[in-house]
């Protein structure tokens, strides 16, 4: 009779203690929990989790504890996040206390590597109260707490549902340094004479402004007087340029006809020089013409239809005043493809005037050059020999071929030759770096920079390009210090570069006070949208210069965030047009949630 006594009185001791945890259990849905935000988003290439939650009065029994894990789940995995212990009034250990007359608040935050794949990843928890008294400082998984102390599963909780990682979209490339180039295509030439014309014309108007601005006329006759008083040079060249705002193939054609009315204007002043030297010569009527064929057979002329001229528009938008000069000569060296290219120039040209008023009439023109030593090679014979036959060239001819070269890859080549050829010049082991950088290709551009910096320390250019490297690398404390040491030796493109630091930390408010000199940048664009400045942001976009696809995107992103699906949809579209890759990101991207299930949306992200 004792012993059933004594079992009874066990039984219900044991009832009487788990009945406060029981009670836990089935209130459990009471308790909020609130992820900020919601979904949660990436933060410098890691999935930032914070909650809050809210516990409500005469809930949590003083005698329990409550042990939560977060788990962030996706198709590759989970992982299990910091745990967290709450704990009633009268349990000893760690953890935050709960006080069951009024209830309580408690705040997480964790953090794990962001990989792709994980924008469709959930965090959920299920929370697991045990009785004790005193917490179990030991346990790092729920399986220890359900283990060790019997601890009871809750109603599972979903605080997340996808990954936000617009945060990693910063344009992190930003400006890099490349080395001047020594190259004077000029030498060896005595004297050039320039004719200028109309937009789109290749009609001689002496009276034409800039014919009078530079007094072309006058300088087609300095050509006589130089032939008169040395003799015929050893060759003329003959080169029609257009400006590269037109079309490429009506600009060919207007070059070349430009180059053959500067080719009539040689002829003339070469009869008018022969006649004039022949007489001297003391030379009889009858053989005239036989002299000037005999003088002129000797003398090498080349003619040449050039097209745009690019290079010499990088040069002069290089030496002008415009603010967003580097942005503008970044766009014409990165966009490939000719027809945006020239598309991008005439919006360059309704933003900034100078370009119309003082760069573009500069470019249309024809040119005479004379040559009384050996001629420098043409840009089209150094691009041939840098791809064939490197060796031909000097170093500084190897570097300019690069300059003059748009394609990256072809850059690489030609500044790889020079690193592997000229292994003592700084420039060389620069400009590949930079290149390499540009590229993606970070090992390579690390290579290449330390040697650069072992041979010239001190160099703006070197230390620019490390800072960007050190960025990519995300060892922000010597990317600082490389770019301010950059900027102490004079690199205005440090200075521009400086912003993206506090765009990859987070800092958006700091990061748009010191962009807003670049009035028409994406990386200003994108520090509005994190500023949650979104019709701002969309005004920048508006005005960058180059309409390209990470443009296109992030202004679909924000015209997501303002619900207009019109204008969020027809962006992305443009977007994708432009780079099919970003179909499999905008599928998965949480900023077009409220579109998964949109069948225009989903026409759009199908991929074939």
């Amino acid at each position: 009779m004792r012993r059933s006594i004594l079992s009874l009185v066990m039984a219900t001791l044991l009832l009487t203690g788990c009945s406060g945890l029981s009670k836990m259990k089935s209130a459990s849905k009471n308790v909020r929990y609130q992820a900020n935000p919601n979904p949660v988003e990436t933060m410098d290439d890691k999935v930032v989790v914070k909650f809050t939650g809210a516990i409500p009065e005469k809930y949590f029994d003083k005698n329990c504890v409550m042990f939560i894990q977060p788990v962030f789940s996706w198709d590759d995995g989970n992982i299990p996040l910091e745990p967290l212990t709450l704990k009633g009034e009268k349990v000893d250990g760690d953890g935050t206390i709960i006080n069951y007359a009024n209830g309580g608040r408690f705040t997480y935050t964790d953090m794990f590597d962001f990989k792709p794949g994980m924008e469709t990843g959930r965090v959920t928890l299920t929370p697991i109260g045990y009785k004790s008294k005193r917490t179990n400082e030991d346990a790092r998984f729920a399986d220890d707490v359900k283990r060790d102390n019997k601890g009871v599963e809750f109603t599972p909780v979903l605080l997340s549902d996808g990954v936000n990682n617009t945060s990693s979209w910063v344009d992190i490339k930003g400006n890099i340094s490349i080395s001047p180039i020594n190259y004077n295509k000029k030498q060896g030439i005595v004297e050039t004479a320039d004719i200028y014309f109309l937009n789109g014309t290749s009609v001689l108007d002496w009276d034409f402004y800039m014919n009078r601005k530079f007094d072309a006329e006058n300088s087609l006759q300095q050509l006589k007087r130089i032939m008169l008083e040395q003799g015929l040079p050893k060759q003329i060249s003959i080169t029609g340029w257009a400006s590269p705002e037109g079309e490429e193939s009506h600009n060919v054609g207007v070059s070349k006809n430009r180059a053959d009315v500067a080719t009539a204007q040689l002829n003339k002043i070469l009869d008018e020089v022969l006649t004039i030297m022949a007489r001297r010569a003391k030379v009889k009527p009858q053989d005239l013409e036989y002299y000037k064929y005999e003088q002129l057979k000797q003398l090498v002329i080349t003619t040449r239809a050039a097209g745009e001229d690019w290079v010499h528009f990088v040069v002069m938008v290089e030496g002008s005043n415009i603010q967003d000069k580097h942005a503008i000569i970044n766009i014409v060296e990165t966009q490939q493809n000719l027809v945006k290219r020239e598309q991008m120039i005439r919006n360059m040209a309704e933003v900034y005037g100078e370009l119309n008023e003082e760069i573009f009439p500069n470019l249309r023109r024809a040119q005479i050059a004379l040559y009384y030593s050996e001629a420098r090679k043409t840009d089209a014979e150094l691009s041939k020999l840098a791809s064939l036959n490197p060796s031909k060239l000097s170093f500084d001819e190897l570097m300019y071929a690069a300059y003059i070269n748009y394609n990256y890859d072809t850059k690489m080549k030609y500044y790889k030759w020079a690193t592997e050829n000229h292994s003592g010049e700084w420039a060389a082991w620069n400009n590949a770096g930079a290149v390499a950088f540009y590229l993606g290709d970070y090992a390579e551009a690390e290579r290449y920079l330390n040697v650069a910096r072992d041979i010239n320390p001190h160099n703006p250019d070197i230390l620019n390009n490390t800072g960007l490297l050190c960025l990519a690398q995300k060892d922000y404390a010597l990317a600082k210090y490389y770019f301010e040491e950059a900027k102490r030796q004079g690199s205005n493109d440090a200075d521009a570069n400086i912003p993206i630091l506090n765009l990859k930390r987070g800092n958006y408010s700091e990061a748009e006070k010191t962009l807003k000199a670049n009035t028409c940048s994406y990386n200003l664009a994108f520090a509005q949208l994190m500023n949650e400045e979104t019709s701002q942001a969309i005004r920048t976009l508006d005005c960058c210069l180059d309409q390209n696809s990470d443009v296109n995107y992030l202004r679909a992103v924000a015209y997501a965030r303002l619900g207009d699906k019109t204008n969020a949809l027809k962006n992305l579209k443009a977007s994708i047009d432009d780079q099919y890759d970003y179909k499999k990101k905008a599928a998965v991207d949480t900023e077009f949630k409220e579109y998964w299930d949109d069948e225009e949306f989903k026409l759009i992200v199908k991929q074939y």
